[in-house]
């Protein structure tokens, strides 16, 4: 999950946002906020009615304003001056929403430029079509995006449907779009040259994982991915960097030609570090796009969303032999591609819901 940090003072950590709010207690701590929030905050600052955001944001009016409460107690500092007839910004409020634009439009940027490059078109197609829905678009591991969907966090998802992710009774899933994997080398080595390689000419590698703690059915899918489809037992390595952030590879080990990684070939080519080789591999087998979602969801929002993106889908020739079923994977092996790759991630786009 993206967040970002805003507290009172102190120098700026990597991968956290310093601003000093109006209001703040000198030894206030730091407080990580999700982009929903700050999402939220903004529908409500710009309409400064709750009942017209909660409406914009297709979510309920308690909801948001639990969220809003939850968000000013994080921070410690009032955002909204409340009457019966009246909302207004505090100078806090005012500062937070100006800082907030340009945290939500760097992300917006960011996830144009440097999302999941699969499935960003589509989302970016929808956030146009339905400008007042939030989708949460930064990226997380398939395992972390099932357990908010079964906790109720989210309403919808996009995951890598891999064989060996734990079934989750209250998911349905869908397939999304097929497509080729590609190898990350180093330029230095064997495979820097080549058009295009099989599986099973990577069996003498060393495969980029992520930790085993943080994503374990990844792992476990692509050594099923390479029994199945290489005939052969998969050497891993686990990454040294743990995160759930789309694009926080470890080059190294690739780089000094001491492991090679897997990706859907168009994130690699658009992920990869300068002078990583892109090589796709020939199928199968395939990585694979689903959408999932709890089976008694009734959002608005949510089913707007999937109705998008199996249109956005059927349009483009994505697949042509979609399937929906309960996510459980006894079915057996089948060639659902690999989410074993660093920083390997459910696509970047989720529809959420207030927490209650």
């Amino acid at each position: 999950m993206v967040t970002r940090s805003l507290t009172a003072a102190g120098p700026e950590p990597a991968g956290q946002h310093i601003m000093r709010l109006p209001g703040t207690a000198p030894d206030h701590q730091p407080a990580s906020i999700e982009f929903r929030q700050l999402r939220y905050f903004a529908a409500v600052a710009e309409e400064l009615h709750f009942g017209r955001a909660a409406a914009r944001l297709y979510i309920s009016q308690p909801g948001l304003s639990q969220a809003i409460a939850r968000l000013e107690r994080e921070l410690e500092v009032r955002l909204f001056t409340r009457t019966r007839s009246s909302v207004e910004l505090t100078e806090a409020g005012a500062e937070l929403l100006h800082r907030g634009r340009r945290l939500l439009a760097d992300l917006d940027n960011t996830v144009a430029h440097l999302a999941e490059p699969v499935i960003a078109p589509a989302l970016t197609a929808f956030q146009a079509e339905y400008p007042s829905i939030a989708v949460d678009r930064s990226a997380m591991v398939s395992e972390r995006l099932l357990e908010q969907l079964a906790e109720g966090r989210l309403h919808a998802a996009v995951i890598y449907r891999v064989p060996t992710l734990p079934p989750v009774d209250e998911v349905m899933s869908e397939t999304l779009r097929r497509g080729r994997l590609a190898v990350l080398a180093s330029p230095r080595s064997r495979l820097a040259g080549r058009n295009v390689v099989t599986l099973g000419e990577l069996s003498n590698e060393t495969f980029l994982v992520n930790p085993r703690s943080l994503a374990p059915g990844a792992v476990e899918g692509l050594k099923l991915m390479c029994r199945e489809f290489g005939r052969f037992e998969a050497n891993v390595a686990e990454s040294a960097v743990a995160t759930t952030m789309a694009l926080g590879t470890d080059w190294r080990p690739i780089r000094d030609g001491t492991a090679i990684a897997l990706m859907a070939e168009t994130t690699a080519r658009a992920v990869h570090a300068d002078g990583i080789a892109v090589v796709p591999i020939q199928p199968p087998p395939q990585y694979v796009l689903a959408l999932a979602w709890r089976h008694d969801e009734h959002a608005a929002a949510a089913l707007r969303f999937l109705a998008y993106l199996r249109r956005y889908r059927d349009q483009h020739a994505w697949i042509t032999d979609p399937d929906v079923a309960p996510l459980t994977y006894d079915h057996g092996p089948s060639p659902a591609g690999c989410d074993g790759s660093p920083r390997k991630r459910a696509a970047a786009g989720a529809v959420r819901q207030a927490r209650r």
